[in-house]
């Protein structure tokens, strides 16, 4: 996530929303809210979404204004989906998915943005976890290495 949230925070924030997406009653409960409040439309940002859920860093507003950052960010980056950006292609696939009223879980989680810059998403159910036999649709989000030295961070933002 680069200079927007701590290394040691991105874990933890996957693990929010895995938690908040899982099988059960979790994953119930988000289909009822969509249905009910229209979490993920066109009318909200995935920022406001998450918010509302509050699916960010709780402890610190530093590190949650990093988080809402970076998902803003989103709007910039592709996605997998030709025309359709990243921020876009979350909301339109998590409405989506909920609005089957039996969608399956959804796992989030993270790859190498300097590889591959697209928001990606699951194109079928997928074993997310080597642990588990659930399936979920998977949505992997572009992510990159904080950097350490300023210098080299400020050079490459300019």
């Amino acid at each position: 996530m680069g200079d927007k949230v701590p290394d040691v925070i991105v874990a933890g924030l996957l693990d929010r929303l895995n938690l908040r997406f899982a099988p059960g009653d979790a994953i119930v409960e988000m289909i009822a809210l969509q249905k009910a409040f229209d979490v993920f439309s066109t009318q909200h940002s995935l920022r406001e979404s998450f918010g509302l859920l509050n699916l960010g860093p709780i402890n610190n507003w530093r590190d949650r204004r990093g988080w809402y950052k970076y998902l803003d960010l989103l709007r910039q980056r592709p996605s997998d989906k030709k025309g359709v950006n990243g921020e876009e292609r979350v909301i339109t696939v998590l409405r989506t998915h909920l609005a089957k009223g039996e969608a399956i879980p959804v796992h989030f989680t993270s790859h190498n943005f300097d590889k591959d810059p697209q928001v990606k998403v699951s194109s079928r159910p997928k074993l997310a976890l080597v642990y588990s036999t659930q399936q979920f649709l998977v949505i992997s989000l572009p992510m990159t290495p904080i950097e350490k030295d300023r210098a080299k961070r400020r050079a490459k933002a300019e």
